[in-house]
């Protein structure tokens, strides 16, 4: 189902929580629809040989210390193109931040963006300047951090 179909309960759910209006609700419901981190650390893990788990239990290691130890330690590439595609995703979210977040000091830059049209004409200089300024941390976390994201993207995408 797409999402938009979903939106009047998702809504009311919202609404019964009192997650409407708050910054810390919105962040749960949109952790609970992410469904590509789901696909990339399923795709990453079946990668990650078995055979590192077995020798790390012959060699006496814990479950809670093969986690920490070896898995979280691979899964980083996986863990940070997550964080990135999620985190772009979250901040050029239009519809649910709309939607949950009314107030006026919630509003996110997609919306803030957004009132510089109106019925008689748009700014056009606002809106370019603001999409410049608001592309620029994105562009800066994908710089920094993509070797990281190619090599959790195609992680997955070729069996071996």
């Amino acid at each position: 189902l797409p999402g938009v179909a979903m939106q009047v309960t998702v809504y009311q759910i919202m609404h019964d929580l009192g997650f409407i209006n708050h910054l810390y609700g919105y962040i749960i419901m949109m952790m609970g629809t992410d469904v590509i981190s789901i696909y990339i650390f399923i795709q990453y893990m079946e990668n990650i040989p078995v055979s590192l788990d077995e020798s790390a239990i012959i060699d006496g290691a814990s479950y809670w210390k093969i986690y920490w130890k070896i898995m979280l330690p691979l899964l980083k590439p996986a863990i940070v193109t997550a964080c990135i595609l999620k985190g772009v995703g979250v901040y050029n979210e239009y519809y649910s931040a709309n939607l949950y977040l009314t107030k006026e000091n919630l509003k996110t830059m997609a919306i803030s963006l957004y009132t510089f049209t109106g019925p008689l004409g748009s700014q056009y200089n606002l809106i370019c300047a603001g999409v410049i300024i608001s592309l620029l941390p994105a562009l800066i976390v994908f710089i920094v951090f993509q070797k990281q994201i190619y090599s959790g993207i195609t992680a997955g995408a070729v069996k071996g």
